[in-house]
């Protein structure tokens, strides 16, 4: 289990849900499940950045949201989709196709950043595009690091 300083919502329970974009038949199903608003975002950016945005900047065929229970909402990223791209780059490396126990511990910490990140910007009623924005205006990865401190 994932823990973290700053988590807004730490008892909120979370399913990430999966949905094939090219095979319409094939049904929706829960990836993941677990408590806590920021690791439920782990997991849901973690699967966005490493199915659905591909390495080399296409979009894949796979979606995800994350069903927050208590409140009855659903979460997805969204914004600039070079912003997401260059996040991929600095989470999964330029490797075509990407593992989840290819997230080093550095990465790691990245994207654990992201998520908490995410999770304040939610309780303010904000979304993801905070986010994406400050990843496709950053220098590198150190001022991306910058930039979400300050969103905080």
């Amino acid at each position: 289990m994932v823990k973290f300083l700053v988590d807004a919502e730490p008892e909120a329970e979370w399913q990430v849900w999966y949905e094939d974009t090219f095979d319409r038949e094939c049904p929706r199903q829960v990836e993941a499940a677990g408590t806590g608003l920021a690791a439920g975002l782990v997991e849901l950016w973690r699967h966005h950045l490493r199915e659905t945005v591909q390495a080399d900047g296409r979009r894949g065929f796979s979606r995800f949201n994350l069903w927050w229970k208590q409140a009855g909402k659903s979460v997805t990223i969204i914004g600039d989709w070079e912003g997401m791209v260059r996040l991929r780059g600095w989470i999964f490396g330029p490797q075509r196709r990407a593992r989840k126990d290819r997230v080093r511990a550095a990465e790691l910490d990245l994207l654990m950043t992201v998520a908490a990140t995410h999770s304040s910007l939610i309780s303010a009623g904000k979304t993801s595009a905070e986010i994406v924005s400050a990843a496709l205006v950053a220098e590198n990865r150190e001022d991306f690091e910058d930039r979400l401190a300050r969103l905080l």
